[in-house]
């Protein structure tokens, strides 16, 4: 088994930080924490076994991140059909007459 170096240490450190940031839906975290992996240095320089650590630890990132979106997109859908909806219930209650009253309360 390969020794860790330092550089590996950061890379796994940052990658780990940006998969516990991306678990809890803090997405400009983890944009930030692999924007300070890319300025760590070369990946070219790490060993194997960290770098496919690393590499499923991007694969879960990028799985969660389409999770999101697929959701979001699907949340979005929702609302805009709940906003056709109620444009069509104003464009109907605009369109009535006001209601008269039948009846007369007389005191």
């Amino acid at each position: 088994m390969s020794q860790v170096n330092e550089g590996e240490s950061e890379f796994e450190q940052l990658t780990s930080m940006a998969m516990e940031a991306a678990t809890q839906g803090k997405w400009d975290s983890v944009a930030q924490l692999y924007d300070r992996r890319a300025c760590a240095g070369s990946l070219d320089t790490i060993s194997r076994d960290v770098a496919k650590k690393l590499m499923q630890y991007d694969q879960w990132i990028m799985t969660r991140i389409r999770e999101v979106q697929t959701l979001t997109q699907q949340q979005l859908g929702e609302a805009q059909q709940y906003r056709r909806r109620l444009e069509g219930l104003k464009r109907q209650w605009v369109g009535q007459a006001p209601v008269q009253a039948r009846y007369r309360l007389s005191i």
